[in-house]
């Protein structure tokens, strides 16, 4: 075999050592899926919102990424889903979310479906 057949052959081997588990298996994990937000309630305080999204009973809240403008806040509702047999049925969901500036009458909106979801 020549030097950079060798080469490539251990780059290879590397590359998919470092992919896997102490046990040789591609990591698993349940799959994390955007959902769509029905509504929002925003707290006294102007940085506390509870919202509402449509998920299935199989499945939890996993995180949310929010994008601050002048004028509209964007969210984006990610659910992890804990097993793959499972109805998709719509079934209402809620997360609290902390801002990190005041709402401060802006209107909020579903980054997934671009619709308002909010308006103070």
């Amino acid at each position: 075999m020549s030097v950079p057949r060798v080469a490539l052959l251990v780059a290879v081997v590397m590359l998919a050592a470092g992919c896997t588990t102490k046990t040789k298996e591609l990591p698993q994990g349940p799959p994390r899926e955007i959902r769509i937000i029905n509504n929002v309630e925003v707290g006294d305080d102007d940085l506390t919102l509870t919202v509402r999204y449509w998920g299935t009973e199989c499945e939890e809240f996993s995180d949310s990424e929010v994008d601050y403008g002048i004028t509209q806040i964007k969210i984006t509702i990610y659910a992890l889903v804990t097993t793959e047999e499972c109805q998709r049925s719509g079934l209402q969901q809620t997360a609290d979310i902390a801002l990190d500036q005041p709402l401060d009458n802006r209107i909020i909106i579903d980054a997934n479906s671009d619709t308002v979801v909010y308006e103070p």
